[in-house]
């Protein structure tokens, strides 16, 4: 009966750069690590000795490792060992110098294989090339809407528009590219094109929602404060996005990446609504402007009538006195103060 066992060579994001299979008859097979050219596993790794490791795996499929006096010893679990015999090895990992390798026996449960049901890598990257360039697409016809619809004066029309597309394109630049270097770092591989993505695609759709939000409200005179709305809004843009470039450009677990995207925006944005909520409150002058100005043609339900209107108008004098005492009696005036 011949016993196998695998090591493997890992390098860096625990790729394989190399695998030795070795076979003994019998019911134990052994090896030996280390630089020299006597040993079964050769490594190049300066912090290695010469015959520094001896792997084994007896019939029951227990590998054990036994350090052969090296200066660095090996290391199992996180910790260094110096001078042992026959440590069992769990897991399969071990570090000998700066070097790690992982150990697989003819026990190791192999998962099944998967289906091919699936388009060529190549059909994959033209799909995401394709989404691409539609996100891209969307994201400028937006952008040029906006401009257009904000502009007051058409002769700045041309030099706003162009100015306005440089900095979306910059700025656009800037964030993929900081996303694709930390997927390069954590997986060995940009994913530029996933990362460009879910910023074009995130930043159409939150422009096209929050127009027709705007519009809605307006036609429907529903008077949501449009800086409640906007938040609410790029909140869940911010969290789309960043939980899926923390999908992509990390190793973290999927539930761990949306946690994160989902709480910093949510804190972040909370803060800054009560931070406004609470300087408007504080302000006599603060009137809040809630609706924009539509075609009657888009108004599915009319405004207040004039001697509603007249009375709100009225009202706004009293609301201010009433703003300003609150202010008084929360933060007095230095003159206040010496009179008392």
């Amino acid at each position: 009966m011949e016993t196998v066992m695998v090591v493997e060579v890992l390098g860096g994001h625990g790729r394989v750069r190399a695998r030795h299979r070795i076979a003994a008859s019998g019911g134990e097979v052994q090896c030996t690590v280390g630089r020299g050219a006597r040993c079964d596993v050769v490594l190049d790794d300066p912090f290695v000795a010469a015959v520094h490791a001896r792997i084994a795996v007896d019939a029951e499929g227990t590998v054990t490792v036994s350090d052969l006096e090296s200066v660095n010893g090996v290391e199992i679990g996180g910790r260094r060992l110096h001078g042992v015999e026959q440590v069992r090895l769990a897991d399969g990992v071990l570090r000998v110098g700066r070097t790690r390798l992982r150990v697989r026996t003819e026990r190791e449960v192999i998962a099944p294989e998967q289906p091919d049901r699936g388009a060529p890598s190549w059909q994959a990257r033209a799909s995401e090339q394709r989404v691409l360039a539609a996100g891209v697409a969307a994201s400028v016809a937006v952008t040029v809407f906006e401009v257009w619809t904000g502009t007051a004066r058409p002769r700045e029309l041309a030099t706003t528009l162009v100015a306005m597309l440089l900095v979306m394109l910059a700025l656009a630049g800037v964030w993929i590219a900081l996303w694709a270097l930390a997927s390069r770092v954590a997986f060995g591989e940009s994913r530029w094109v996933r990362h460009a993505v879910i910023v074009f695609v995130v930043y159409a759709v939150l422009s096209v929602v929050a127009l027709v939000a705007e519009i809605v409200n307006s036609a429907l005179g529903l008077h949501v404060s449009s800086t409640v709305a906007a938040a609410v809004l790029v909140g869940v843009g911010a969290s789309t996005a960043l939980s899926s470039h923390l999908v992509n450009a990390s190793p973290m677990r999927a539930r761990i990446a949306v946690t994160i995207g989902v709480t910093i925006p949510a804190v972040i944005i909370a803060a800054i609504l009560w931070t406004q909520t609470r300087n408007e409150n504080r302000s006599p002058s603060h009137i809040a402007d809630h609706d924009r100005i539509l075609p009657p043609a888009l108004l599915w339900r009319r405004g207040l009538p004039f001697d509603g209107f007249t009375a709100e108008l009225a009202d706004l004098r009293a609301r201010a006195d009433a703003r300003r005492a609150f202010v008084e009696r929360e933060d007095p005036s230095p003159d206040e103060d010496d009179s008392e």
